[in-house]
């Protein structure tokens, strides 16, 4: 019981200290999106598979949304990119549900999975539905621990 309390009494005094940035994109808020011939943003089918693209567009407003929803503090922003959780080049759209606040720790721990999926995709030597499941699998792969406290560093 007395681990159990200090458990809290710590987690209570790190959240006045810091606070806890995303490792994962929230699957309740977003789990990725394709783009479609439909969409406003659709300028042209890519690749063997013609897989629809969609030209990147996410306005401030919407980049201030998803940052405050991931309650990022403003002071902090400057340690994040808004991140397509489908890139693009693999045919993710920009819908909010395909978009997240990523900090700069959490993309530098897969630094070249996008470039190799896309190159791959281009060379037709891997389908889009090949490519869309790993990069979930890669971008939920810590989705048991939320966050992880941070003071903007």
């Amino acid at each position: 019981m007395k681990i159990f309390l200090l458990g809290i009494v710590l987690s209570i005094g790190f959240s006045f200290q810091g606070f806890a940035y995303p490792l994962t994109p929230n699957p309740e808020w977003a789990e990725g999106s394709l783009c479609n011939r439909q969409n406003p943003d659709y300028s042209e089918d890519r690749y063997k598979e013609k897989i629809p693209y969609c030209e990147r567009n996410v306005s401030s407003s919407t980049k201030k949304s998803l940052y405050e929803l991931y309650n990022i503090p403003e002071k902090c922003r400057n340690k994040y990119t808004i991140d397509h959780i489908i890139p693009l080049s693999i045919g993710g759209d920009n819908s909010p549900e395909n978009l997240w606040p990523e900090h700069e720790k959490v993309k530098a721990t897969r630094p070249q999975l996008e470039t190799d999926l896309y190159l791959e995709l281009k060379a037709g030597r891997l389908k889009q539905k090949q490519a869309v499941q790993i990069i979930l699998r890669e971008k939920y792969k810590n989705s048991a621990i939320r966050s992880i406290d941070s003071k903007c560093n």
